[in-house]
C-alpha cells in the first residue's frame, strides 16, 4: 500500500491578491516559505521513500523546503499541478468567480479543465509514483479539493472559499491499494510544527 501524504504549496504572492493560479505561477510569500519550513519539522520522522511535486515553482519551491537537508529522492510531475483555469489565469477571484454550479463542473467554458479533469489527471499523477510506503507529495488546493469533492461531496457545499477545505501547507492523506484511491485523512495543519 502507497500512502501519499498530500501537501498543499506554501502561500503566494497570487493567494494573498486573489488572484486565480492554475498553470500560471507566482513566488511563494515570507509566510509560505516559513509554513513549509514548519511542515519539515512536523513531517520529519515520517519515513519518505520519494518526493514528489507538481511543476510549478511554487509547489518545487514548498517540497525543497519540507525535504531540506534529508536524503529522499525527489522527482517532478506535470500531471500535479493545478486546474488549468484558460482565460481566467491571473484574474481576480472575487470579481469573475462563477456560480456555484459552473465552479462545481470546473473551467472548460473559458477554455480551461473541468474539475473532473484536473482530478482524473493527478490521480493519474499519484498512481504513476505510488510504491510501498510513504510518499511525500506538493501539489495544489482546487486539485485536491476536487478528490475530497468526490469522498465527501456535502463539504464541498458548506464551503466558502476552498482554502477553507485544503489550506496552504496541509497535509491530505490518501491511500492506493490495488488500484483504488481512498480518503484517509482530511487536509489538516497540524503537521506545521511552530
Amino acid at each position: 500500500m502507497t500512502r501519499f501524504y498530500v501537501v498543499r504549496h506554501g502561500e503566494t504572492l497570487f493567494n494573498i491578491k486573489r488572484l486565480y493560479q492554475g498553470w500560471c505561477d507566482s513566488t511563494l510569500t515570507e509566510n509560505g516559505i516559513l509554513q513549509a519550513k514548519e511542515l519539515y519539522e512536523g513531517l520529519y520522522a515520517i519515513p519518505f521513500v520519494k518526493a514528489v511535486s507538481s511543476t510549478s515553482e511554487r509547489a518545487i519551491d514548498t517540497l525543497a523546503c519540507i525535504v531540506g537537508d534529508r536524503n529522499i529522492p525527489m522527482e517532478w510531475d506535470k500531471d500535479l499541478r493545478e486546474v488549468y483555469f484558460g482565460q481566467k489565469e491571473g484574474d481576480y477571484y472575487p470579481d469573475t468567480r462563477p456560480s456555484a454550479d459552473v465552479d462545481w463542473i470546473g473551467y472548460d467554458f473559458c477554455g480551461g479543465e473541468t474539475r473532473d479533469e484536473a482530478c482524473d489527471r493527478f490521480l493519474h499523477g499519484l498512481a504513476r509514483h505510488a510504491v510501498d510506503g510513504n510518499v511525500l507529495v506538493v501539489s495544489h488546493g482546487a486539485v485536491i479539493c476536487r478528490f475530497i469533492q468526490r469522498c465527501v461531496p456535502d463539504l464541498w457545499a458548506k464551503r466558502n472559499k476552498p482554502n477553507e477545505i485544503v489550506p496552504n501547507c496541509s497535509v491530505t492523506l490518501i491511500d492506493y491499494e490495488q488500484g483504488q484511491f481512498h480518503l484517509a485523512a482530511l487536509p489538516d495543519i497540524s503537521y506545521r510544527k511552530k
